[in-house]
């Protein structure tokens, strides 16, 4: 089994060193890439192509893991280079998924990757026809779940989740924010560690952090809202703002 990646975040990373831990084979290509994207790949023994179109031809199953400004463009340009099953994980409204789906035709899969990558405790739910072809990961040390054959059903998953966590992430970002100005921070989390329990001061650090500066969420959250707009009594207003949230520090 050969698995191409395009783009070699830490997705794609995370992903790779556990299928070939599990005998597959990934393919991707450096060039033009970062030292450190050059030096990861180099690391894991992944076999580096000249490049993406090389890498698309190449493989039995295309992944594209990637930020989300980024994804419609990388179907039409790999996606429907393949002549095998293409996988799209990036965190995409619908929209994006469906327009992916129309330039790729019937060997497209819509993925969504759930719980964190990088402990290995991560479930990639599935939809689309060929799904059943990205199950065969399983045997390579991936846990797969396959939630229907429609194209889309992954991604509106994927944005309902992002409207739960970004939301909290949000509303914890801006609340010490307001704490820090205050010279409350420290107090602020010690009582809600009261109310919350334990696990609290560790996860509320942990959201903030991985939250703040990032430019990939600040684009998901332009994702919800495009998500968003297609139903009635929705405050989008409200989950536009979180946006500004995300892009504090740019």
């Amino acid at each position: 089994m050969i698995v191409g990646f395009i783009g070699f975040g830490t997705v794609s990373s995370s992903l790779s060193k556990i299928l070939i831990e599990n005998g597959c084979e990934i393919i991707s290509s450096s060039n033009g890439r970062s030292l450190k994207t050059k030096e990861l790949i180099k690391k894991l023994k992944v076999n580096d192509l000249n490049n993406f179109n090389e890498v698309a031809k190449n493989c039995d199953i295309l992944i594209s893991a990637n930020t989300p400004s980024k994804a419609v463009d990388i179907g039409k340009n790999y996606g429907s280079l393949t002549n095998n099953i293409f996988l799209d994980l990036n965190n995409i409204s619908p929209t994006s998924t469906n327009e992916i789906g129309s330039m790729v035709g019937e060997n497209f899969v819509d993925g969504a990757i759930v719980g964190n990558v990088n402990n290995n405790k991560s479930v990639i739910y599935l939809s689309g026809e060929k799904a059943d072809k990205i199950a065969i990961l399983k045997d390579y040390g991936l846990s797969i779940k396959i939630i229907s054959n429609r194209i889309g059903d992954a991604s509106k998953l994927k944005v309902l989740r992002s409207i739960y966590t970004k939301g909290v992430s949000a509303l914890l970002i801006e609340t010490f924010e307001i704490a820090k100005q205050l010279n409350l921070e420290d107090e602020l989390l010690n009582i809600l560690v009261i109310t919350e329990g334990d696990n609290f001061r560790n996860s509320s650090k942990s959201r903030i952090e991985n939250s703040v500066n990032q430019l990939r969420k600040y684009g998901e959250v332009e994702e919800i809202v495009d998500f968003l707009k297609q139903f009635e009594n929705v405050n989008i207003e409200f989950i536009d703002s979180m946006k500004n949230s995300f892009k504090r520090k740019f």
